[in-house]
């Protein structure tokens, strides 16, 4: 009921942000919106994946492997598994030269809700473990999968905050918004193929 609860108030608070429309392609809508915490734009992505949300929600939390179509993420690793669905994680991203690549340490917690609906919420935990100084420690990354089952697939929606920090300036991490989930949800649909 608390997990219920949790992701009902994040649903409401995310449908109050006012999302603009800035791609849609190959059935997959991605929309942009400003945040109060950070001047990075978070993003929603909206679009139909053939394949139930069970499966969608494993390839999401295989730290393994979800490197291999996440755009952007170098590596995974399990920091530490605080139940069956709750676990905290941390992820190499790599961005453009000349800047360093960044860091997130961050919490995941699943959901099966009603109905076959799955939700992964994630939110950032930076102090959890000591910075390492290759990279850059990131201080907000946050967002959700819902997964709803529908006909021979799932509705997906996917939204996510986050900030780079240090020296990358916001007006080039705002450009890679649209084209990162963009590319992340083409690479999960040919993965989920395999």
């Amino acid at each position: 009921m608390k997990f219920i609860l949790i992701a009902l108030i994040s649903i409401s608070t995310f449908s109050q942000t006012a999302w603009e429309l800035k791609k849609e392609k190959d059935g997959i809508k991605v929309y942009l919106a400003n945040s109060n915490d950070t001047k990075i734009k978070k993003f929603k992505v909206e679009t139909f994946v053939k394949a139930s949300p069970r499966e969608i929600a494993t390839a999401v939390v295989d730290l393994e492997n979800n490197y291999k179509w996440f755009a952007n993420v170098e590596k995974a690793e399990l920091i530490d598994q605080l139940g069956k669905d709750k676990f905290v994680f941390k992820q190499i991203i790599q961005v453009p030269f000349p800047f360093k690549n960044r860091e997130v340490v961050a919490s995941s917690t699943i959901s099966y809700l009603p109905n076959g609906v799955v939700r992964i919420d994630l939110k950032e935990d930076p102090y959890i473990v000591p910075e390492n100084e290759a990279y850059v420690r990131m201080p907000i990354s946050r967002g959700y999968w819902n997964l709803i089952p529908s006909g021979e697939g799932t509705e997906v929606e996917y939204s996510f905050l986050s900030d780079p920090a240090g020296d990358i300036p916001v007006w080039l991490a705002n450009q890679f918004i649209v084209s990162s989930p963009l590319k992340t949800i083409k690479s999960l649909r040919e993965y989920l193929k395999k």
